[in-house]
């Protein structure tokens, strides 16, 4: 198609006829290096047009021991996506290693331009084409750039991984679904942090300032229930559904949000306390209850320490908790399907990581009691027999 018919179709024809033209034409599986760097670039460039009059809100965090710049285009924007990484901010820096833009076109009175608009169309009428199980956009992934669209609320996120540039679109803030507040920008971030030698995995992180241990299993079986009992402990919290991993130059774990996440009425009997602090109660039909646990126990939420064990939880019925001896591969086994399903742009760099973590820390099963103030106890007094060594 030349450039005059083009401009002229962009001008007469719908989003909804030009997505169906793009489609007839499989315009995307010709896509090429360059036209993936456009494609970007087109983005990329909107982004400072749409800012270019009123400037940015620039957020800075440390992620993985690294700084992140998060620059928004409006402040509604800021504060929906940060509340749950608030404990990681940090002074501003003028070479951030990763920075993200991010903005919708509701609040910034907006709409994509060109063809993008017409694009984000196909990927959400035919994802099944487009889209990979992860929901990467299969024709515009290289080594280069990675590009996924969240179906549903209809999230873009890329990455430029040669100038570590990310931009994030949605269309409208307002929709922005329960769960992306809760654990915000996480495709993008899993993508940058492993090429950088941390790991996201699914998994809760407790201890003390001299080490730690990673909680680990798939859901309903206590990892959550286990992190959420050491608030009210002499242990420090981390994570109690996601964090980052490195093995060097030592096993350690790194905080990536301070939000507790609970499924009902049933975690939140368990406990009672923490109902009041729910920032989404008037929702619980629909979605699970949020905490931001920064805004009710800043002095528990902590930005890492190294990891001394792994525990696998395991709920046995009876009144005790108590702690066996695990193998690594039972360690891997509740580490990596959870991590690997649920996390774009995993694989093999991800399952290496994991599997050199279990071998070089001490695994054990947490063998849960319906006692849950025992919890906390057993765990301390586990890390105090392996930091003695």
């Amino acid at each position: 198609m030349d450039r005059d018919n083009l401009d002229w179709m962009l001008r007469y024809v719908d989003v909804e006829t030009f997505a169906e033209l793009l489609a007839h034409q499989k315009v995307l599986h010709k896509f090429t290096e360059s036209d993936r760097l456009s494609f970007f670039e087109t983005l990329h460039n909107w982004f400072h047009r749409v800012t270019e009059a009123t400037g940015t809100i620039d957020r800075f965090f440390s992620i993985g021991g690294y700084t992140v710049r998060l620059s928004f285009a409006t402040q509604n924007m800021a504060d929906k996506l940060t509340q749950a990484i608030s404990h990681l901010e940090v002074l501003p820096t003028e070479q951030p290693s990763l920075t993200i833009h991010l903005w919708d076109n509701v609040s910034t009175a907006t709409r994509l331009p060109g063809l993008l608009p017409a694009f984000m169309r196909l990927f959400h009428w035919y994802w099944h084409e487009y889209l990979d199980p992860r929901q990467n956009v299969k024709p515009l992934c290289s080594d280069r750039f990675q590009m996924h669209f969240n179906v549903g609320p209809n999230i873009f996120s890329t990455l430029d991984q040669q100038r570590n540039i990310g931009l994030y679109w949605i269309a409208d803030t307002g929709e922005l679904p329960y769960w992306e507040r809760g654990s915000p920008l996480q495709t993008l971030l899993n993508w940058w942090t492993s090429s950088q030698n941390r790991q996201y995995v699914h998994a809760a992180a407790v201890g003390t300032s001299s080490g730690g241990v990673l909680l680990t299993a798939k859901g309903g079986s206590g990892k959550s229930t286990s992190a959420l009992a050491c608030l009210n402990s002499d242990l420090i919290y981390a994570s109690d559904d996601y964090c980052l991993v490195s093995t060097d130059p030592v096993p350690y774990v790194y905080s990536l949000y301070n939000t507790a996440k609970l499924k009902g009425a049933k975690d939140l009997e368990r406990f009672p306390e923490l109902a009041p602090l729910v920032s989404n109660s008037d929702r619980l039909d629909e979605e699970k209850a949020l905490i931001f646990l920064k805004e009710h126990f800043l002095e528990k939420i902590v930005m890492g320490f190294p990891l001394k064990a792994i525990l696998v939880p395991k709920i046995t019925g009876e009144l005790d908790t108590r702690i066996s001896k695990a193998t690594p591969i039972l360690a891997l086994k509740s580490l990596a399907p959870s991590t690997l399903f649920q996390l774009s742009g995993t694989g093999q760099s991800a399952l290496k990581m994991m599997s050199s973590l279990v071998k070089r820390i001490p695994c054990y099963t947490l063998e849960l009691g319906t006692e849950i103030t025992q919890i906390p106890p057993v765990i301390l007094n586990l890390l105090n027999t392996v930091n003695k060594f």
